[in-house]
């Protein structure tokens, strides 16, 4: 198409955008609709004059007349539909106008041997575009009566046999019909490809975001990752350097986050000026970038390291000043024969840790220097997780999550193996958050975290860890400490920074808040300690420290033999459905339009009798990892229906519940099957499940996966795909899946709160796709009264998160639907209180 043909195109587009009320346009399928009676009646008020001017010319005055009459109702089409917003309204008075038109003509030309009579058929196929086959089929009758009824008068029509200029007029009428037809159609054809444009763009936009940086430009993780992985499975010989800047965390405290922003800026455009073409260089988190070498031995790479130090530490900031230079650490690592990318990494991060204790701007190659640790050995206690998923960072604190934390204390555990210096474990919780939190509001509480991590970064030193383990806990990691004097000389120092009231910030500034944490401890003696012993012996240290004053400190047993307590959690994890040590609460979900609820989320929740209550992702992963979520599935599946059937049974309106499949569940061959005899034995209607199946479960088998839901979508469930956006393949997920809603990932919801355009455009785009799929779009994780403002604008249907409700027993989920509509369970007896139990059977 030239750019004239362009230009004019987008001009018919915008004049016919205003005659589409707002409401409608956030509908794909009735902007489809809207448009079409627009094209329709644009094509009668351009073609009708014309035609009114050739009967003129020929001699039918009185058909001139009328015609002229008819396309001025036609035209009147588009006014009704913008102040009415009624498509049916716009339609019926368009089609009407049509079929008086075409019958009248008829009737004084000859009746069905008319040559207007063929254009009777038009009715019923505009109608089928305005409005459907129902619409079509409604018109295709009044069209064929009107045919009958010309015959049936056919003697009192008038005789077209002294009519003058017939046989042109025949000739006329006939090539009116095809141009009239094909126009249409070539207007409809406008208005749909302009619209997959638009939908092309919004993939692009997404595509774009999926594989680079938002903040350097540079390749993100997961797509830094992919490619590394591709070179891997190709068989290629590649090297990789790790690199790090050095007290970056210094820069941000100093010169504020803007200034950070500028280095790592400026830092990957430096590197990229160093690099090959054929080098492969992303962002791997924080201020971890990563680069890969294809066909580069490590003697090779350790020169193009050093070439990127030197440009690195030749850097200047006018942000910052210009006496201020930035230097980096880069750690090498060369792959070997039947290495994974993790372990790769896994040894680049040794070197970079090296080039650190060196006193960094360094270089150093793993393996080739008298200081290099040699390839920890596989752990005992479990495969180590992925390093791919080491840099989850918390979205509210900016502190490493549980995975990255993970993974980063089973490498300090395997370096503290041959130096024969202790690590200790500080696992910290806030004393009574969920009672300041409930107090003082969910804003001040999330300020109260984020004021409490940055105390305690600046209570550890540098090259020590601090990360957020759950709610309202932190775990420190301690390496090289001298011994049990020190640990707790660290911990004593970081209660001491909570010793005096917090000031927060953000939209809690002006509140002070006291504060008292209690500290478990647990040191590192050997070899014969696993890492799930560790964290369990800190959390009994933790337990010990609660039953204590504020600012309590607990050791673990440090003489008792460091034991595995995996297994003692894998048997109480099996016990625990039977002794009802599992719950399930709900989150609500509301309508954005009406604020109703609308459906529930059903979450288990696991309350140990010695350990309280235990973290929900670590129980999961446990159950993932041992095979039993596939009994806690069913418990959860047949608990969320009964308790549904129950609600219903009292009256209370009908909601949705929503029961999340993990990736093991769908690996189920006749998963299937059993949803569908739990659903059946709970006596509740199919179509009042929803299965949300997480993004991240989809990675494998997905022909397997796709027929298991669409086994379970025929039988009248739900499907909804969750996360979207937060894996690479989720467009793909999207054309091969039978989904009917997309959960918007609170990543995504939390870049509407202020954090600019582009957070704006990628939700923009994921809404607008999943509308134009006839999906219903669900936000998550929706904290302010900003971000669910800004998803009632983008046109997002429904949203769940701490701005309307927080996850909840059965009991006040019934409370909140007896609220909302109290009169529609009037007389029920509704007793709050009776909630679902259930055991393992």
């Amino acid at each position: 198409m030239s750019n004239d043909q362009a230009h004019w195109g987008d001009r018919y587009l915008a004049a016919m955008r205003w005659a589409i009320p707002p409401a409608l346009r956030e509908d794909a399928p009735l902007m489809a609709r809207a448009q079409n009676v627009v094209n329709a009646a644009m094509i009668a008020g351009l073609s009708g004059p014309l035609y009114a001017l050739a009967y003129h010319c020929l001699g039918f005055h009185a058909a001139a007349r009328e015609i002229l009459l008819c396309c001025a109702l036609m035209l009147c089409a588009p006014p009704v539909l913008r102040f009415s917003g009624s498509i049916a309204a716009a339609r019926e008075l368009f089609l009407g106008a049509v079929l008086f038109n075409f019958s009248w003509l008829s009737y004084h030309l000859g009746g069905v041997t008319a040559p207007t009579a063929a254009w009777l058929l038009t009715a019923p196929m505009v109608a089928m575009f305005l409005g459907g086959v129902r619409t079509a089929l409604c018109w295709l009758a009044a069209s064929c009566a009107a045919l009958c009824a010309l015959y049936a008068t056919r003697d009192g029509a008038p005789s077209v046999g002294q009519l003058p200029h017939m046989p042109t007029l025949h000739l006329l009428c006939g090539v009116g019909l095809l141009v009239v037809v094909t126009v249409f159609v070539l207007l409809f054809e406008l208005t749909k490809t302009k619209g997959f444009v638009h939908l092309e763009q919004a993939l692009r936009t997404i595509n774009e975001l999926a594989i680079r940086d938002e903040l350097t430009g540079i390749h993100n993780r997961r797509h830094l990752l992919r490619l590394i992985e591709r070179e891997r499975a190709l068989g290629r010989h590649f090297s990789l350097c790790l690199l790090d800047i050095d007290f970056f965390k210094r820069i941000n405290d100093t010169y504020g986050h803007a200034a950070g922003d500028a280095v790592l800026r400026t830092f990957a455009r430096t590197v990229q000026s160093q690099v090959r073409p054929g080098d492969t260089f992303g962002r791997y988190g924080g201020e971890e970038f990563l680069l890969m070498l294809p066909d580069t031995p490590a003697s090779s790479a350790l020169v193009l390291a050093e070439r990127v130090r030197l440009a690195i530490e030749q850097m200047r900031y006018a942000e910052i000043g210009s006496g201020v230079a930035v230097t980096a650490s880069i750690g090498v690592a060369e792959c070997r024969p039947g290495e994974s990318v993790a372990q790769v990494i896994g040894r680049s991060d040794e070197a970079l840790y090296l080039a650190k204790a060196a006193g960094r701007n360094q270089v150093a190659c793993h393996g080739n220097t008298a200081g290099t640790l040699a390839p920890a050995p596989a752990s005992q206690d479990g495969p180590a997780p992925p390093t791919a998923s080491r840099h989850d960072t918390d979205e509210l604190t900016g502190l490493p999550g549980r995975r990255m934390l993970t993974a980063r204390l089973q490498q300090a555990m395997q370096r503290a193996l041959p130096n024969h210096r202790p690590l200790a474990l500080l696992l910290i919780n806030i004393d009574r958050f969920r009672e300041m939190n409930d107090t003082l509001g969910v804003a001040a509480g999330d300020a109260l975290l984020v004021r409490s991590a940055t105390l305690l970064r600046g209570a550890i030193r540098e090259g020590d860890v601090v990360a957020r383990w759950g709610d309202d806990e932190f775990i420190v990691v301690l390496e090289d400490v001298g011994g049990e004097a020190e640990a707790r000389q660290v911990a004593a120092k970081i209660t001491e920074r909570f010793a005096a009231p917090l000031p927060l910030d953000g939209v809690a500034a002006g509140r002070r808040c006291y504060v008292t944490l209690s500290v478990g401890m647990a040191l590192f003696p050997g070899s014969d300690c696993g890492l799930d012993a560790l964290l369990g012996q800190a959390g009994r240290a933790l337990a010990q420290a609660r039953t204590s004053a504020g600012h309590s400190i607990a050791l673990a047993n440090a003489g008792n033999a460091c034991q595995d307590d995996g297994p003692a959690l894998r048997d109480g994890l099996r016990a625990a459905l039977a002794q009802q040590q599992l719950r399930i609460d709900y989150r609500p979900r509301v309508d954005l339009a009406t604020r109703r609820i609308t459906g529930v989320d059903a979450l288990p929740c696991w309350q140990h009798p010695h350990d309280g209550h235990i973290a929900r992702d670590r129980f999961l992963d446990l159950a993932e990892e041992t095979g039993l979520i596939l009994p806690i599935g069913d418990w959860l599946l047949r608990g969320a229906c009964l308790q549904q059937r129950a609600w219903a049974s009292a009256g209370l309106p009908a909601v949705q519940v929503s029961v999340r499949m993990s990736a093991r569940q769908l690996r189920e061959p006749a998963l299937a099957a059993r949803v569908l005899r739990i659903v059946a034995e709970t006596g509740i209607a199919p179509r009042c499940v929803e299965l949300e199946i997480p993004e991240g479960a989809l990675a494998d088998d997905l022909a397997h996966k796709r027929s298991t839901l669409d086994a379970l979508r025929a039988a009248g469930m739900q499907i909804v795909l969750g996360k979207f956006g937060t894996a690479y393949s989720s467009l793909q997920y999207l054309s091969d899946l039978p989904v009917d809603i997309l959960k918007l990932d609170g990543s995504f919801v939390r870049r509407l709160d202020g954090a600019g355009a582009r957070g704006w455009t990628i939700a923009e785009a994921i809404v607008s796709i999943a509308h134009k799929l006839a999906l219903t779009v669900i936000a998550e994780d929706v904290e302010t009264a900003l971000q669910s403002a800004a998803l009632v604008q983008l046109g997002c249907d429904q949203a769940q998160g701490a701005a309307f409700h927080r996850i909840m027993p059965a009991e006040a989920v019934a409370a909140l639907l007896l609220r909302s509509r109290p009169r529609l369970v009037a007389g029920h007896g509704v007793a709050l209180h009776d909630t679902v139990e259930l055991r393992l059977v």
